[in-house]
């Protein structure tokens, strides 16, 4: 079965990735996975990785964020299988390794305020430079005149 994988982070991008793979999925009778990576930010100094405070409950707030995605999308996912994975790794990695047997990977434009909203963030950039299959970037805001 064909699947696309749809990267989740919070962001209004995202819910728009998960939109428009949702769409697709129709037209290519595939299942979704929906991933919401999450990491312990850290600070890397000659010798050492020091973590930066880490958060006990860093992946349960994950975990709702990847739900409150899902729920923004709950009246157009008829016929649609979409399975919610939240996992613990660098974002762009485990998106790269989700894809090696999908057909797709979508990610949203991210979350940039509006002096950096052409650029894209350090994941996006990862994963068109990684990724094992098409890779389809959806901005939730429209194209500019």
């Amino acid at each position: 079965m064909t699947k696309i994988v749809v990267g989740i982070d919070g962001s209004d991008s995202a819910v728009a990735a998960l939109r428009w793979a949702i769409g697709e999925a129709r037209l290519r009778a595939a299942t979704i996975d929906a991933i919401d990576a999450w990491n312990y930010p850290y600070v890397v100094v000659p010798g050492a990785t020091i973590p930066l405070h880490p958060r006990a409950d860093q992946a349960v707030d994950v975990e709702q964020e990847l739900e409150a995605a899902l729920a923004a999308v709950a009246g157009e996912t008829d016929g649609v299988t979409i399975n919610s994975i939240v996992t613990e790794g660098v974002p762009a990695a485990v998106l790269c390794e989700a894809a090696e047997d999908a057909d797709l990977l979508v990610i949203g434009h991210g979350r940039h305020h509006a002096l950096r909203k052409r650029v894209l963030g350090s994941v996006g950039t990862e994963v068109l430079q990684y990724a094992p299959c098409p890779v389809v970037i959806v901005s939730a805001e429209p194209p500019e005149e």
